[in-house]
């Protein structure tokens, strides 16, 4: 006697390959540049159009791009402060201010679905103001890439990535960081889950850290969380490969 399991069931084996990398807008002062404005301008001091590469399987989610802004202040004159504000296609996500003259002043934020594209540009606009006086900057440098700035955890929005595949899912991928700290990623199955959610399946820290897909694991779904030491970095994953098993 035959049933499905011992006759037609056939093994399906699926690869996903996602690189992301790191967009850099390099630096956008050529020069030096003079802010005098005492209150948030009506066009902004530099524009940049960055795109992450869109991914090839509907399965793979991209729940989170972080983004990172570094301005250099060379000198104040009259001014305690310099005033920023960062809009994404036409949305202002981040605002506060630097201090900090002759050293970088970084900061950065995250987008979650709904704020940001994969495979066309996302528009980042710099607007720049001072307390008083003028402020003199030699740099202005933005960033962006699948990850995160902030600490997971066990809920869904430490999320950056979803793969959603019932079966079994041997995963790959490299950690990267941008800024100063430490960075550490995660991976957990069943976001929707509360029971499964907090169980971590594997994890590393420090850059350039790297899983190879050689273990498998049974789930219906697979999420990858990334963390900094330093807020105002990003914890970014690259190089992932995804190998998928099911039976049909």
């Amino acid at each position: 006697m035959t049933d499905k399991y011992h006759s037609d069931t056939q093994e399906i084996i699926e690869t996903i390959a996602y690189n992301p990398g790191l967009q850099d807008s390099g630096d956008l002062e050529a020069g030096t540049k003079t802010i005098t404005a005492t209150s948030k301008p009506s066009t902004p001091d530099y524009t940049v159009n960055l795109t992450t590469p869109n991914v090839s399987d509907a399965r793979l989610i991209v729940r989170k791009l972080c983004q990172r802004l570094n301005i250099f202040i060379n000198s104040f004159s009259g001014a305690t402060k310099l005033n920023y504000s960062v809009e994404v296609n036409g949305v202002e996500h981040v605002s506060g201010e630097f201090t900090g003259t002759g050293i970088n002043n970084p900061v950065s934020w995250n987008l979650v679905e709904g704020q940001f594209n994969l495979g066309i540009a996302n528009t980042i606009e710099v607007f720049l103001w001072v307390d008083a006086g003028s402020a003199v900057i030699n740099t202005c440098q933005l960033w962006q890439s699948v990850g995160s700035n902030s600490a997971y955890d066990w809920q869904s929005t430490g999320n950056v990535l979803v793969m959603k595949q019932p079966g079994f899912i041997s995963a790959g991928c490299t950690l990267r960081i941008l800024g100063t700290g430490s960075p550490t990623f995660a991976m957990y199955p069943m976001e929707s889950d509360a029971q499964l959610s907090g169980h971590r399946l594997v994890s590393r820290s420090g850059d350039y850290s790297r899983i190879a897909p050689d273990s498998l694991s049974l789930v219906r779904e697979l999420n990858v969380r990334t963390q900094s030491t330093v807020t105002t970095d990003i914890a970014y994953v690259t190089e992932l490969l995804f190998i998928l098993r099911s039976l049909q």
